[in-house]
């Protein structure tokens, strides 16, 4: 059977379309990636439950996020379900689209330097729809904190610099939305957050 310089072009099309899609197939088909406990936990996450549990939960987050407000009552019942079983650990990805989850973030961990970051937590989460640059000193205000400490530390670069640096390795690890969980270490695709919950309940068996 003679080719012609059509038929073999087309089949040459055909060869490299069919490479491409027996490549993507072997791509998709492998398992995700499991990060590594210190590396998805991170050396300075603030962490809730037994650090030395085996199973270790991760959440990137950000405070001005609607999603992420809806998420909290589950994480919540979550880590003190399973406080003896699990930790969890909270990262910071403040999003570019959310004018003050940046700011939010800063005033957790300010929080945090004073022992009160968990209590900031959840005043911030809260007051979501209230965000302003007037809201963050009142919320520490109604937590009793040193004012002066803590205006100090929101605005200290190394506060700045760890929310960067938790967002940078989000985003190295493939985060792009807000929350997205890891459960020791693997990334979780969930429809609903029943998911979240059916998926630590198995971890912890």
């Amino acid at each position: 059977m003679k080719f012609t310089g059509e038929t073999k072009l087309f089949a040459g099309i055909i060869g490299v379309t069919v490479a491409l899609v027996a490549g993507a197939i072997v791509l998709f088909s492998k398992p995700a990636q499991t990060l590594a406990r210190q590396d998805v936990l991170g050396v300075q996450t603030q962490m809730k439950g037994d650090t030395n549990a085996k199973v270790f939960l991760v959440e990137f987050s950000d405070f001005q996020c609607p999603a992420c407000k809806a998420a909290k009552p589950v994480v919540d019942a979550i880590v003190a379900q399973y406080k003896d079983k699990l930790v969890f650990g909270y990262r910071h990805f403040p999003l570019d689209q959310h004018p003050f989850a940046m700011k939010a973030a800063q005033a957790a961990e300010a929080a945090g330097q004073q022992g009160k970051f968990w209590e900031m937590y959840d005043l911030l989460f809260d007051n979501q729809e209230k965000f302003s640059d007037s809201l963050f000193p009142d919320l520490a205000k109604q937590l009793n904190l040193n004012m002066d400490e803590f205006t100090k530390a929101f605005e200290d670069n190394a506060i700045k610099q760890k929310i960067e640096a938790d967002r940078a390795y989000g985003t190295q690890i493939g985060v792009n939305a807000t929350p997205t969980f890891y459960l020791n270490g693997q990334k979780l695709n969930l429809t609903t957050f029943d998911d979240l919950k059916k998926a630590v309940e198995e971890a912890t068996k």
